[in-house]
């Protein structure tokens, strides 16, 4: 019974803490109760725009939202219209559209190892022995290598305008009656000139003349005269009828003034006592008519004047793209040919044109060597000149797979190398001997720039030159490649040779553009500058160092600034971030080692003089 007494204290305190818990609870739904609306009543009661900053009851998305039931509000055409009219949307377009397809060559390495590994992965699964086994092992380092190439080229055609004339020629007989009546006496003498103009130059063919009194004189016998004209004499009398001349195949010219010369013959008697005198009164007041009458030839023209455009171009229209650069080379005015003793004229306002194409180009630049590598595939394109839309020459970035390759024995899980050309394989990674060399060698050759100016320290220093680009009838002596090819290069000059072969050893930077000749306020000609260094680490340390981290420009076209780098620009390039891939071809092309008879030779001396030295020669 004892156990009972606490049993039922038990009970009475656990009733005790239900009551306490049960009161609790009450208490704490009454207060929930009476607040579960306060939130929702203040949230009523607020303006969202006094407590969101910026906050608007119609927002602009509203537009593209029509409901469950509604359309899009036409995002998807406004987003698509973005898309083609965006820079960003353009680039996009053009990367898929333009660029080429990267091409990987099926006997690539990295391709070639894939399928032995698929061909021999049965040694792998079927287990493996504690042997030793003669095994290859490769490794394969991806690096990165930079060139450059034309890709297109802007020539010029020239547009010539000359005179020309159109049409023919036909041969015309006419008749013409001239009435000489303009006399005058020749000094003192008994003598009479009468001039007339022909109205046309012709070629006789006959011709015949005669005085004619209206109305007769008193007299009956009238005069004798003789008559010299057009190369021929000839008597004329009162009444006799008209005298031929001797005129067939005489010309004579349009304008030109003839004369013929009158003198009496053999008059006597009193009305005749002055011949002259009389003749003159005769002629001027109508009484007597002195009569020239010819037939001839004349040659027509039916000919016109016009102008004709002829174009002279080096090269194949083609494949070229016409762009909006044409220029006048040649003034206009007028101008005139002559045709048949007529002068004929045209007026254009300008004689000669300089068409402007864009003309694709197969070049390589410096990209061969990595073009014919098949283990190089093309990283990335960056145009560095552009004619509009168009490219014109761009930096290829290429990405080349090296496969170092040793022979071994694989004993235990330990490979032991027996080639002894393991270093590339055996794990420990790139020891950076190559960029160490690099970075030595630049500081090497930055000391030799010192050398010559120990006041104003630069180093790296360049060389401005510049190349004109195709004009008119003129070579591109800007092309990178080409040189001793194309006879048309013949015309560049010494400057713009050594850029070419400048271009070939990767030295150059190419700084920009600017007018080399200029025609009524047009340039018809334009030249692009280049910083010519001494070599490739000059090259890479000033274009990776001062332009790329310094941001340093090489100047523009018409200033180009390819001085050194000072000193303290020196110190602030970090060396880690150059990429000096291209300077590694030339250091293994470069470096010397002695042949093995050599080596061999060097050891066996070294020996005998320990020996020596330590036996004293016995």
């Amino acid at each position: 019974m004892k156990w009972l007494i606490p049993f039922l204290a038990l009970l009475v305190a656990q009733h005790a803490h239900a009551d306490a818990a049960s009161d609790a609870y009450s208490a704490g739904a009454s207060l929930a109760g009476s607040s579960k609306g306060q939130g929702t009543a203040a949230a009523k009661n607020t303006d969202p725009s006094s407590v969101i900053p910026g906050y608007t009851s119609s927002p602009s998305q509203s537009g593209y939202y029509g409901g469950v039931q509604g359309g899009d509000g036409g995002i998807s055409d406004k987003g698509q219209t973005e898309l083609s009219q965006n820079e960003a949307g353009q680039a996009i377009t053009d990367s898929s559209t333009k660029n080429p397809a990267v091409t990987i060559d099926p006997n690539a390495d990295f391709i070639q190892n894939g399928k032995n590994a698929e061909a021999n992965s049965s040694t792998i699964v079927d287990g493996t022995n504690t042997q030793c086994t003669t095994k290859v092992v490769s490794k394969s380092v991806f690096e990165n290598y930079s060139c450059d190439r034309d890709v297109a080229q802007v020539q010029t055609c020239a547009r010539t305008g000359s005179v020309i004339v159109t049409g023919s020629s036909h041969t015309e007989t006419r008749t013409l009656s001239l009435t000489l009546t303009d006399a005058s006496r020749i000094g003192s003498e008994d003598r009479l000139q009468v001039s007339f103009t022909f109205p046309e130059t012709a070629t006789l063919l006959s011709g015949s003349t005669q005085l004619v009194y209206t109305p007769a004189p008193s007299y009956s016998t009238g005069f004798n005269y003789a008559v010299d004209m057009l190369n021929n004499s000839v008597g004329l009398q009162y009444g006799s009828g008209a005298v031929s001349l001797n005129v067939t195949g005489l010309t004579v010219n349009a304008g030109q003034t003839y004369t013929a010369v009158i003198t009496p013959q053999g008059q006597s008697g009193s009305n005749h006592s002055k011949p002259t005198t009389t003749l003159v009164g005769y002629l001027r007041d109508g009484t007597t008519v002195f009569h020239l009458d010819v037939t001839y030839q004349v040659i027509v023209s039916d000919k016109q004047a016009a102008t004709t455009w002829t174009e002279s171009c080096g090269f194949d229209k083609s494949s070229a793209t016409a762009t909006a650069g044409s220029v006048c080379t040649d003034p206009g005015g007028t101008r005139s040919m002559t045709s048949d003793g007529q002068t004929y004229s045209q007026t254009q306002s300008c004689w000669q044109y300089s068409d402007a194409y864009i003309v694709p180009v197969s070049s390589a630049g410096n990209c061969s060597t990595l073009m014919a590598n098949k283990n190089c595939t093309v990283a990335a394109r960056n145009c560095t000149q552009a004619e509009g839309s168009t490219c014109l020459h761009e930096q290829d970035t290429y990405q080349c797979q090296t496969t170092y390759s040793s022979q071994g024995l694989l004993c235990g899980g330990d490979y032991i190398c027996q080639s002894g050309s393991c270093d590339e394989t055996n794990g420990a990674g790139d020891s950076g001997f190559d960029t160490a060399v690099a970075k030595l060698a630049g500081l090497a050759s930055a000391g030799d720039d010192v050398k010559a100016d120990q006041v104003n320290v630069k180093a790296f220093t360049g060389q401005a030159l510049y190349c004109r680009k195709a004009m008119a009838g003129f070579s591109n002596c800007c092309v990178d490649t080409g040189w001793g090819n194309s006879a048309g290069l013949a015309n560049c000059n010494s400057d713009e040779m050594a850029i070419g072969k400048a271009k070939a050893k990767k030295v150059t930077v190419l700084v920009g553009e600017a007018c080399n000749r200029a025609v009524l306020g047009v340039c018809v000609q334009k030249k692009q500058a280049y910083c010519v260094f001494g070599g490739k680490l000059a090259r890479i340390i000033q274009e990776q160092g001062r332009r790329d981290q310094l941001h340093v420009s090489f100047g523009s076209g018409d200033s180009p600034n390819c001085r050194g780098i000072t000193v303290p620009e020196l110190q602030a390039i970090n060396f880690d971030l150059i990429n000096f891939q291209d300077f590694y071809s030339d250091l293994v092309a470069n470096q010397k080692i002695p042949d093995s008879a050599t080596m061999v030779k060097q050891a066996k001396d070294r020996i005998a003089a320990q020996v020596n030295a330590q036996t004293g020669g016995k």
